[in-house]
């Protein structure tokens, strides 16, 4: 049966490739990527996480055969509540994390299941949370690999409809490309082995290539690719040297092992991989060893003849704990290093990068590092930007702002709310300058308008209650705050705010 999943896109969905490719079809669907998302069900295994660092206890159990979260603060009895699990995201090789919902607005639970450790524990990214944190979004990037055909609402980030998704897993034609003419008239369809170079590794880059940093090039973005096209044509990826391996470092790795270099563009993913099936663990060692044999004729080895378990280890990655993966680039003498902290961005396959993406690159890595000079390297970068859009706008806007260039700032902060009114980092401080200024009334309109297009912007909200407040429209200041703890129960500010009004939330 034919199925159309969006109208004008040419995609039928991977059913549609099962009457002629059968045996393909079945043996794909039995891979991870195939299964790298899907509906939450019973299978859900039930546990309990405590988390000390956020003073947090999490149990994961089932109800009528839906699995939930339950939460509840070991020092706070009031805080407490659950989630009902809708969806993972995760094949279950490494592990799984879960998604839930409020209002169609969809997060990443607080805790994921880690299938190598056999037991649940605080998502990635949550381990030095200090207080509970139910907002962190699932955007289109967040579900670029996971899933197929993901995209959320207009104006907002992460609000999508249930499921999230057009297709769960890696589909057919997320590596084929869209599939209508080929059902249809027998017409060409994207087979990766025969592109070029360039386009042929875009297929497996746009989900096995993390980098330190990736900059969606001006009106692009990678929900927006397609098979045959260079994925360097929708965004810039940046690596630094020696960096740490993450859970999707494959292409970065093996683009620095000898066995690419030495190989040209002969050798890519598809020489050892078949993406359509992966062999038993009982036949992995002999499976691989024969892909070696194809550039190498090794002697007996008196390690056996598992050359992976020596020169493709199983290492430690910064993004998923509890967690070892596969090291893609190949050492000859496998070692125990330290990576270096990130000092220099390169742009991933060579050439010079434009000022915007590298600008923004090393934005981004500053908010995370905390690192001045990153900072005032990205402001020298985007200030040489041209055109300036929305993204190096608001950049340029906040550092104007941290150095008491208010006026400089709310010019950067309005042309960049022009070019995309959805850009709420501009917004949320736009409105912070024009309140300090007594404009209460575009404040809240600002603010208004973020806490819409984005919930759970908790200071958005809290910004807006309190402006509310100051104008006498106590009711709806404590709706806005009820609605930010509905998607962040524990945002301390918003607690203290409703007390003030004598309003508390019921444990």
């Amino acid at each position: 049966m034919l199925l159309l999943l969006l109208a004008g896109t040419g995609l039928v969905g991977s059913r549609a490739c099962a009457p002629c490719h059968e045996a393909l079809f079945r043996s794909y669907f039995e891979t991870p990527m195939a299964r790298s998302s899907g509906l939450a069900g019973r299978d859900v295994r039930e546990g309990v996480v405590k988390h000390v660092t956020s003073s947090m206890s999490y149990r994961i159990d089932s109800q009528e055969g839906r699995p939930f979260f339950r939460y509840s603060s070991l020092v706070d009895a009031s805080l407490s509540g659950r989630q009902q699990l809708l969806a993972f995201i995760g094949s279950g090789v490494i592990g799984r994390s879960f998604l839930f919902a409020i209002d169609r607005w969809w997060f990443l639970a607080p805790v994921s299941y880690y299938a190598q450790k056999g037991a649940w524990d605080v998502s990635p990214g949550y381990e030095e949370d200090r207080r509970m944190l139910l907002s962190r979004r699932v955007t289109e990037s967040c579900l670029f690999c996971h899933a197929s055909g993901a995209r959320a609402s207009p104006g907002t980030y992460n609000r999508f409809p249930d499921p999230p998704w057009d297709e769960a897993g890696v589909s057919c034609e997320r590596c084929h490309g869209p599939g209508e003419a080929h059902v249809k008239h027998g017409g060409s369809i994207v087979n990766p082995a025969k592109l070029g170079p360039a386009e042929r590794d875009s297929v497996c880059a746009q989900c096995h290539l993390t980098g330190e940093e990736s900059i969606e090039r001006p009106g692009q973005s990678l929900a927006k690719y397609t098979p045959g096209k260079r994925l360097s044509d929708y965004a810039d990826y940046f690596v630094a040297a020696g960096a740490a391996m993450r859970a999707t470092s494959h292409v970065e790795r093996f683009s620095a092992s000898r066995c690419k270099q030495a190989s040209g563009n002969r050798m890519w993913c598809g020489t050892c991989h078949d993406p359509h099936s992966v062999p038993k663990a009982s036949e992995r060692s002999a499976y691989f060893r024969e892909k070696c044999k194809g550039c190498h004729m090794p002697d007996p080895c008196r390690r056996g003849a598992d050359c992976t378990g020596c020169h493709m280890p199983k290492s430690a990655v910064t993004d998923a704990a509890h967690s070892v993966l596969t090291d893609h680039s190949i050492p000859r003498r496998p070692s125990v290093t330290v990576p270096p902290d990130v000092t220099e961005l390169v742009l991933f396959g060579g050439g010079e990068p434009s000022f915007r993406a590298l600008g923004l690159a090393y934005a981004n890595l500053s908010i995370r590092s905390g690192d001045r000079v990153d900072q005032q390297r990205a402001i020298r970068l985007l200030e040489q930007a041209e055109p300036k859009d929305a993204a190096v706008l608001t950049s340029l806007g906040h550092w104007e702002e941290i150095h008491g260039r208010l006026q400089e700032a709310v010019v950067l902060y309005e042309r960049a709310l022009r070019d995309d009114p959805n850009r709420i980092v501009a917004a949320v401080n736009l409105g912070s300058i024009v309140a300090q200024r007594g404009d209460l009334d575009r404040a809240i309109q600002l603010w208004s308008d973020a806490f819409e297009r984005d919930p759970a912007t908790s200071e958005a909200g809290l910004n807006l209650a309190i402006a509310l407040r100051r104008k006498g429209d106590i009711d709806r200041a404590r709706a806005v705050l009820l609605r930010v703890l509905r998607f962040d129960p524990a945002y301390g500010p918003a607690h203290e705010l409703l007390k003030a009004d004598g309003l508390t939330l019921k444990p």
